[in-house]
């Protein structure tokens, strides 16, 4: 029989870095053009297939950026076993609060994987924060990082399988497991 694992994922980052638009993308594949403040929580589900024997069952966890809502977000952080951390290219600060969220992040779960994820990668010309730049960052928190675009769509897939296996393979996995869902 196949194993299937339920892996809760939370996804942090500033207001306006696409966290609620990468979700909805992923989980129906329609695109928000609009941004609209998420208040509290929302929430997705989607079943996924990493190889021909293992099945994942995600559920997704968008938390709202407000300040006021750190004390509200602490519980929703319970049972998370991988961390989505959004920035956007275009704008330097929301790379630089991801050291927060991070701290944020650790203060209210231990033990999870983390994932760096760069969103509007297509607005070339307004970028700012370069991928060497985002790769140091995962770097300091000993997380992956992934570009991708929710806009055009592009990784938007990647992103979550990529989570997903990371988390499979680094919480669930044994080596020898691990050495045979490598691509």
């Amino acid at each position: 029989m196949s194993p299937t694992y339920l892996l809760k994922i939370v996804t942090v980052g500033s207001a306006s870095v696409g966290k609620t638009s990468m979700i909805v993308r992923y989980s129906t594949g329609a695109f928000r053009e609009h941004y609209s403040p998420t208040l509290g929580t929302g929430f997705a589900f989607k079943k996924i297939r990493l190889d021909k024997d293992t099945y994942v069952n995600l559920q997704i966890w968008d938390m709202g950026s407000q300040d006021f809502l750190e004390r509200v977000r602490a519980n929703y952080y319970n049972g998370a076993s991988g961390v989505m951390f959004l920035f956007d290219v275009t704008q330097w600060e929301s790379l630089n609060d991801i050291l927060d969220w991070k701290a944020e992040v650790d203060k209210n779960l231990d033990n999870y994987v983390p994932l760096l994820v760069a969103n509007k990668v297509d607005l070339v010309m307004e970028r700012v924060v370069s991928t060497e730049e985002g790769k140091e960052v995962a770097e300091k928190f000993n997380g992956e990082y992934i570009e991708m675009s929710v806009r055009l769509d592009k990784n938007v897939n990647e992103a979550f399988a990529k989570m997903a296996r990371l988390v499979v393979e680094k919480l669930f996995k044994t080596p020898t497991e691990r050495e045979s869902m490598e691509p």
